[in-house]
């Protein structure tokens, strides 16, 4: 395990917390919630203790979730991760979408917040066999999104607020990961032309105009979770909560959003679709949350959001052509950003933005298609819990 909670940092965990709740707790036990790459440990204490709760007035608890990362160096699980994730959390408590940050120690590397509870994620719902459910789950998600942007709204200051709590240190090595695709269209344009596809070029000034929206979000400007993949949403008795805010950011609401109708563009290990009612039922949850009648342009920032999203999946080309890959990976890789595209296409064409961009995007499609018959062939399949749906 990378970065695991050793008995100095649970130390650092327990020293903090006898500081907020008076007597030093004792650990009863000690959960791994998370992955090898990413521990999350759930600490059980011996005794229900005050202030550990969503809201500080909530009644005592036992349990608290621990994040821990390395201390030093860039790279992904560094320190500046860790940071975003508590500034992120402090962002949204508003929102009441998401856990309460306890306490952090930076220089043990670690994160403790409240307890959301054991509750399967969105996407153990999805893979389940109950469509009601799912459904219910997807339009929650959608609401979960649209209270956290809605309620973040015109928050730039707060959260520079709590960045700026970690002084001069880093907090912004590997942010804006899933929106890197406009900034080095580059590498897009050279895997293309060493690989024989429509000329990436061709849609440069849309891409630029992309990035300049990214950068300048103006009304669209909110707190974005950046990772909204359905492992980081848990579906509990009190609606959908996210988790893992190592990646938010403030930023350009629309890529949040995208991920409603891709589904989840950077999510390939269960890698499935929605049927289009149930999209579509989650992008007017999402609308009527944010209240988008009072925003300009709503079709025109999620196509805006989608492209950011769908330039970072196609940096990957020389991936997806790699002649050395198991049947799988090869089918997932290529039919999910064919899919992609389509999905992407629909948007902009919705939008009546971004022409040249979803032009190129359709003519890397049917030249993919042409080149790989597992690009289209089998056709994604729907997430199991809706696989009876007609």
């Amino acid at each position: 395990m990378q970065y695991p909670l050793t008995i100095e940092r649970q130390n650092a965990v327990l020293d903090g917390l006898t500081s907020i709740c008076g007597r030093r707790p004792v650990v009863v036990d000690a959960q791994q919630v998370g992955h090898d790459w990413a521990p999350v440990t759930r600490l059980v204490f011996d005794r229900e203790l005050t202030g550990l709760g969503t809201d500080p007035a909530e009644g005592p608890r036992r349990t608290v979730i621990v994040k821990t990362r390395r201390v030093d160096g860039e790279g992904h699980g560094g320190p500046a991760y860790l940071r975003r994730e508590a500034a992120g959390l402090r962002t949204a408590l508003v929102s009441n979408v998401a856990a309460r940050v306890i306490l952090t120690d930076d220089q043990a590397g670690i994160v403790v917040q409240s307890d959301l509870g054991p509750w399967p994620t969105l996407e153990t719902v999805l893979l389940g066999t109950d469509p009601e459910l799912a459904t219910a789950a997807m339009v929650g998600f959608a609401q979960t999104i649209g209270r956290l942007h809605a309620n973040t709204l015109g928050s730039r200051s707060e959260h520079e607020a709590a960045l700026a709590a970690f002084g001069s240190a880093d907090v912004t090595s590997g942010a804006g990961a899933g929106t890197g695709g406009v900034r080095r269209w580059h590498v897009v344009e050279q895997a293309c032309a060493e690989l024989g596809f429509p000329d990436a070029s061709i849609a440069r000034d849309d891409i630029d105009f992309v990035r300049s929206q990214l950068e300048a979000p103006g009304q669209y400007a909110a707190l974005v979770h950046n990772d909204l993949n359905p492992t980081n949403a848990l579906v509990t008795d009190r609606g959908i909560r996210l988790i893992d805010f190592e990646g938010s950011g403030f930023g350009h609401m629309g890529f949040d959003a995208s991920f409603l109708h891709y589904p989840f563009p950077h999510h390939s290990a269960n890698w499935s679709v929605l049927p289009e009612p149930i999209t579509q039922a989650a992008d007017h949850a999402y609308r009527k949350t944010l209240g988008a009648d009072a925003l300009q342009g709503y079709d025109e920032m999620l196509a805006v959001g989608a492209a950011a999203a769908l330039a970072s999946r196609v940096t990957r080309l020389p991936v997806i052509a790699r002649t050395d890959q198991n049947p799988q990976d090869s089918w997932r890789r290529r039919a999910q950003l064919v899919q992609q595209i389509g999905v992407f296409s629909r948007l902009t064409d919705r939008a009546g933005s971004l022409p040249d961009l979803a032009r190129w995007f359709r003519e890397l499609a049917d030249a993919m298609t042409e080149r790989w018959t597992d690009a289209t062939n089998p056709p994604p399949s729907l997430f199991p819990a809706f696989a009876d749906h007609d």
